[in-house]
């Protein structure tokens, strides 16, 4: 090569220097995100985490509400059996348990319906009719044990649907029914029963830690009697039936049989072994304006059959109280109906088994 293609060459390849690439390297192309670009893509983040978590909590919680809700429907059809089997939808003890001339009546009205029940569901049934007047909260002295305000709301669903025996003299004391006798170390196995409804056992309650039924103060009742046949001492303890995952039981309101003024007492029952009052729901009649309604105006829900209801998923009942008449003065009367409502707070929420949704779903604006 000359001097002069040398020279030629050496230009060439300053001016190649000099001339860049316009394209950037890949080093360059890897620029840091900014700290405001950083922080838009963090709370985006959390935006997304917080939406599906919403939704995650939202999904879950209306998959425990439909649980509860078919479970209602479930228990409504085997009390329809139970109506189908034995001729009559069973009674319930709203009666306070007291003796005074104001809530005789209701005693009285309640022990008749426990008596007539079973005489019609076991028309050859020779239990002691001081035992059904016991379960119905009876207070007579020769009652053997009296359930102080007669079987509640929470207690009448496993009871009723737990299945009695097949021997039609004694529905209770026989084989398969609810009592069993003391002496008997295997006796409070309820798996002899044969439930109209199938009940998952382990959700009933109240149970100590050993899985036993829990008979100390304030939680599960029950009632001793002396077996007819043999006169052994039996005993028939109270259970409560719970959905899974809730404190709180089912309850069960017979609203075939009388007029809501009747079981406004002003002590009933605690229907869910922790004191609350818990009452079935009333409605007006067509056309009734509820100040001023008078009481025969006054009517239950799902009127001629019967209520099971269900706290929700807060697992509180709320004010229960203002669903029976209160007399706030002489000429006016103030209650919650159905479905006016209001439900609000811990009613909203409550289920049952003559709606599709909570109270609050059901609510009449």
């Amino acid at each position: 090569m000359d001097n002069s293609e040398r020279s030629s060459t050496g230009r060439s390849s300053r001016l190649a220097g000099l001339i860049r690439d316009p394209r950037p390297t890949a080093a360059e192309g890897r620029r840091g995100f900014t700290l405001t670009e950083l922080l838009v893509v963090i709370s985006i983040i959390a935006i997304l985490a917080a939406l599906g978590t919403y939704a995650a909590v939202n999904g879950l919680k209306a998959a425990k509400r439909g649980r509860i809700t078919m479970e209602l429907n479930q228990l409504s059809q085997s009390v329809e059996e139970f109506k189908n089997k034995y001729g009559a939808y069973p009674p319930n003890g709203m009666n306070d348990g007291s003796r005074n001339a104001k809530n005789q009546y209701v005693n009285q009205i309640v022990a008749s319906d426990f008596a007539r029940m079973f005489k019609k569901a076991f028309p050859r049934h020779r239990e002691d009719p001081e035992l059904i007047a016991g379960l119905a909260g009876a207070s007579g002295n020769a009652a053997p044990q009296a359930l102080e305000g007669g079987m509640s709301a929470g207690e009448a669903v496993f009871f009723w649907l737990g299945g009695f025996s097949e021997d039609p003299e004694y529905p209770i004391s026989g084989q398969g029914g609810p009592s069993f006798r003391i002496a008997d170390a295997a006796g409070e196995i309820l798996e002899n029963r044969t439930p109209l409804y199938p009940f998952d056992f382990s959700r009933l309650g109240p149970r100590r830690d050993d899985g036993r039924f829990n008979d100390q103060r304030d939680f599960g009742r029950y009632i001793l009697y002396d077996d007819p046949r043999t006169g052994d001492e039996r005993r028939i303890n109270l259970w409560q039936y719970l959905p899974a995952g809730s404190q709180q039981p089912y309850v069960y309101f017979d609203v075939s049989r009388h007029k809501p003024a009747e079981y406004s007492v002003s002590a009933a029952p605690m229907s869910n072994g922790q004191g609350r009052l818990i009452y079935p729901l009333v409605k007006l009649r067509e056309g009734i304006a509820a100040i001023n309604a008078p009481a025969q105006d006054i009517v239950f829900v799902n009127g001629d059959k019967f209520q099971i209801l269900h706290a929700g998923l807060d697992d509180a009942w709320g004010d229960m109280s203002v669903s029976t008449i209160q007399q706030y003065s002489s000429a006016a009367n103030l209650f919650l109906a159905f479905p006016s409502g209001p439900f609000t707070g811990d009613l909203a929420d409550n289920l049952s088994n003559f709606t599709t949704g909570t109270l609050e779903d059901a609510q009449e604006e």
